[in-house]
């Protein structure tokens, strides 16, 4: 399985921080279908991280958004010029948003969630898993309400032990979670209470929560005019979506691919809408790529991993040329940091990354960086550029690049890409 070798080395050197017996225990657990869902997030639910009622406004002040704890953080960003702080820009939120967002977040557990992984006990809201949240999903509820789910994923040492034996590192629970908490979704949350219309909807996911997602779209959207007519648009990052080499889905019967009739993202006349947006980023030297071990790599010449450039498609230029990105990477405000542990409960994911000590929750590095897709024979990836002070200096030897900054590297880009394709698709309805 090609997810399997993409981790290889992130996953050994993770293995090796954790007891032996947390790892058996997370992967020879059984269990059974939770009895409802549960969420990280759902508007208007009690205490909601993500900080909007039922409507999705704001219950707090606008900007804020809080750990399972209750501690209070805030989505603002302090806007850096040349290296160097230039006030703070505010965090706006639309009132009543009509479009929804479902989130599925990477994986960020070390130990099974919950820790006893029998019968049909529920995951319960970390401080890691609010964190990622917080970092890559939680400055789209300026434009969406924002669903999501919590699920019992395969752990840090699942997909170790994955590697390292060649079977599937996956939970088919966790997997199976996602898809109820999709199905509560589509059935009691998508129906609009004032006009009796569905909703336009946004998938947003990472890595493992990627991979979530394109199982559920394979099962419940791919090839489906009822649930695609809603779609605005599925952000799929470093889950490695296939195509067929050159195309951008696979026609309808295409075992190769990883959608047949959801497209790829690609910008006509309009910002395109119903599709996909799916790219891994690198930052690699001229004329090398991403070796075998990586993400963005195929074994067949057939297909390709994806690349959409979300820069490019909203400025409708051509996804190959260097364009300039609109980059918000978390401070260590934002995941609770402090001196000991600057990259707070994100100590493991964000390894060789220096965050700033802002009081905002994002430093805002606008123009500082550029990507481009590019692809040789094998490999297909975003290149980023640029940013000697933002990126560790092991992001050009990685396997695994710039895995966990796929989001924030773009994030402005991204939020920018979701509003012109929600107008997009309202016009449309």
């Amino acid at each position: 399985m090609r997810s399997l070798r993409r981790r290889l080395i992130a996953c050994a050197a993770i293995l090796a921080l954790i007891p032996a017996q947390a790892v058996t225990s997370a992967i020879t657990a059984t269990a059974d279908p939770l009895v409802t869902p549960v969420w990280l997030c759902r508007p208007g639910m009690p205490a909601n991280p993500c900080n909007q009622d039922a409507s999705g406004n704001p219950v707090e002040s606008a900007g804020t958004a809080r750990y399972p704890d209750g501690s209070l953080v805030t989505l603002d960003a302090t806007n850096m010029v040349g290296g160097a702080p230039a006030g703070v820009e505010k965090f706006t939120a639309q009132s009543n948003p009509s479009v929804d967002c479902f989130y599925v977040y990477p994986t960020v557990d070390l130990l099974a969630n919950p820790l006893l992984n029998l019968g049909s006990n529920p995951p319960a809201a970390r401080p890691e898993g609010a964190a990622v949240m917080l970092t890559q999903a939680a400055r789209f509820t300026g434009g969406c309400r924002l669903f999501a789910p919590l699920y019992r994923q395969a752990t840090l040492p699942d997909l170790a032990v994955g590697v390292l034996t060649g079977a599937d590192p996956y939970l088919g629970e966790g997997f199976a979670d996602v898809q109820q908490a999709w199905n509560y979704y589509w059935n009691h949350d998508n129906l609009d209470p004032a006009t009796g219309k569905r909703r336009g909807v946004i998938l947003l996911g990472h890595s493992q929560g990627s991979v979530a997602l394109e199982r559920m779209i394979q099962a419940s959207i791919d090839g489906k005019p009822e649930v695609t007519r809603q779609l605005v648009s599925a952000v799929l990052l470093g889950g490695a979506v296939t195509v067929p080499t050159g195309g951008v889905a696979g026609g309808g019967a295409d075992p190769g691919s990883t959608f047949q009739h959801l497209p790829l993202c690609q910008r006509g006349t309009s910002v395109p809408v119903g599709c996909v947006v799916a790219y891994s980023s690198y930052q690699q030297a001229e004329g090398t790529s991403p070796g075998t071990g990586s993400l963005a790599w195929s074994n067949d010449p057939a297909h390709q991993i994806a690349c959409v450039n979300p820069a490019a498609l909203v400025a409708g230029t051509d996804p190959a040329a260097a364009t300039a990105l609109d980059a918000y990477m978390p401070t260590r405000t934002l995941v609770q940091g402090n001196i000991l542990n600057p990259n707070g409960h994100l100590w493991l994911e964000l390894l060789g990354y220096d965050l700033t000590s802002f009081t905002t929750g994002f430093a805002h590095y606008q123009s500082t960086l550029t990507g481009q897709c590019r692809r040789t024979a094998n490999a297909s990836w975003l290149q980023i550029d640029g940013g000697a002070n933002i990126l560790p200096a092991s992001a050009s030897t990685s396997a695994l690049g710039l895995h966990v900054a796929d989001y924030n590297l773009a994030l402005g880009n991204l939020a920018e890409l979701l509003a012109a394709q929600t107008a997009v698709w309202k016009a449309n309805q």
